[in-house]
């Protein structure tokens, strides 16, 4: 395991930059056994080189708005993008996805997400809002499986060893409610090792017409 670096795109993220994200964001008042699970591999590697996502900063990154910082996109457009995106999920049903197992990654903790086939359509979906806005060079972001991360490495550390430590969490895996999308404004810190963000829109799944 070596230290995590953020991204803007597949470059370094700008130092004293932000960045507009789509998020899933975690509510662990309403999802308790997830709550349990997060905890448990908190609990785990305790004392580790590794900078644990604080509840209230958990989420998915369902895309990333990378032709522009945030300083550089203006009121107007944020209020279209946040416009079309209200539109565009309005044709997806709220879902429940699986968080789980914990996994050792090489560069902090994730847990993985199943079954996927909605997150990904919602990230399709998300992409060809952004793009259908902002032009098609307006994500660049390398999307892949995607996962929950619950810490980012610091420092160096035994990436088996700490499999190992995970496996045994209990519970294992817990569900994930999603019912909604976030257009956020997101400040990644370096040194600290953390996602922060301010809230731009929440956006509805299955809205009413």
């Amino acid at each position: 395991m070596k230290p995590f670096a953020f991204k803007h795109a597949g470059e370094h993220w700008p130092a004293g930059k932000t960045l507009l994200h789509v998020y899933a964001l975690v509510d662990l008042d309403r999802d308790r056994e997830l709550a349990a699970l997060i905890a448990g591999g908190r609990k785990a590697l305790d004392g580790w080189p590794l900078t644990f996502v604080e509840d209230r900063w958990l989420h998915i990154t369902l895309d990333q708005v990378t032709d522009h910082t945030s300083e550089d996109i203006g009121e107007s457009e944020r209020d279209a993008l946040s416009a079309a995106l209200t539109q565009r999920m309005r044709a997806f049903a709220p879902f429940t996805v699986m968080v789980g197992s914990l996994l050792s990654y090489h560069s902090g903790v994730i847990a993985d997400l199943h079954p996927d086939e909605q997150l990904t359509g919602l990230h399709h979906a998300v992409r060809d809002t952004i793009r259908s806005v902002r032009g098609r060079d307006a994500v660049r972001y390398p999307w892949s499986t995607q996962h929950l991360t619950l810490a980012y490495a610091s420092g160096d550390a035994d990436s088996d060893q700490a499999q190992r430590q995970l496996r045994r969490v209990r519970p294992s895996h817990a569900p994930l409610h999603i019912d909604a999308v976030h257009l956020v404004d997101v400040t990644a810190d370096a040194t600290a090792k953390t996602i922060t963000w301010d809230h731009l829109a929440a956006i509805p799944l299955g809205a009413s017409r």
